[in-house]
């Protein structure tokens, strides 16, 4: 992926961060060690296709009423898009958030013919640093006929405490995701749908220096006391 791709994808980014903080209606989802925000009114379009977001631990759920897309008897490609911001990811500790991940389920049918299509991007830019961003990608595609309903998966995960310079422990995340279904002819009819988005995260607690010194300092004195 190309660099010039990377800074227009963060350029999005930002300028959604901009549309959220004009129209802020936040919801904040309270994890074990890692907190999400969004708005609710920005992301009103998303929302209907993702569904509303839920978290278990640090890791937060979508489960999609209706995204789908469906061509039928040589309609062509039906597209359908959507992208959901998370205007801050956040760890309550202070820690680097090491990796996130997003993993997606769904499942697809094609009769007589054509294609079906899925694509993932990941996006993460620091809130600390306009420069700080990383992002990763994945696709699913299926071609021909599919002898019935098949299932279908995808993953894309990124490291911020790895790709970015300054810290990990606040930024914005974008999932974005396109399905396809595409008819040349008629009798042939695909569909694909989206069912399931899992996004999680890990965050590392850094020891502060001052603990690490006093723990070693006890170490010592304890190994003094055994050599007396």
């Amino acid at each position: 992926m190309s660099s010039t791709f990377i800074k227009h994808v963060a350029a999005g980014l930002f300028a959604s961060l901009a549309t959220l903080s004009a129209n802020a209606a936040m919801v904040t989802l309270v994890g074990t060690s890692v907190n999400y925000e969004y708005d609710d009114v920005a992301n009103a379009g998303a929302l209907s296709l993702f569904g509303t977001p839920d978290i278990i631990g640090d890791d937060v759920r979508f489960l999609p009423p209706n995204f789908r897309a469906e061509s039928i008897d040589g309609a062509g490609t039906d597209l359908v898009t959507a992208n959901f911001v998370f205007s801050r990811v956040y760890s309550t500790n202070g820690g680097q958030i090491q990796q996130l991940k997003v993993v997606e389920f769904g499942d697809y049918e094609i009769t007589n013919g054509d294609a079906v299509s899925a694509d993932l991007l990941l996006t993460a830019a620091s809130n600390n640093n306009v420069f700080d961003f990383t992002s990763d990608s994945a696709a699913f595609d299926a071609a021909g006929d599919s002898s019935g309903k098949q299932t279908w998966m995808m993953m894309s995960v990124i490291n911020p405490s790895l790709a970015f310079i300054g810290p990990s422990s606040d930024m914005a995340i974008s999932i974005q995701n396109t399905l396809t279904a595409t008819t040349n002819a008629f009798g042939e009819t695909a569909w694909i749908q989206k069912k399931l988005t899992l996004a999680a995260s890990t965050s590392v607690i850094p020891v502060p220096a001052a603990a690490w010194l006093f723990g070693s300092a006890i170490i010592g004195l304890a190994g003094i006391k055994r050599r007396k």
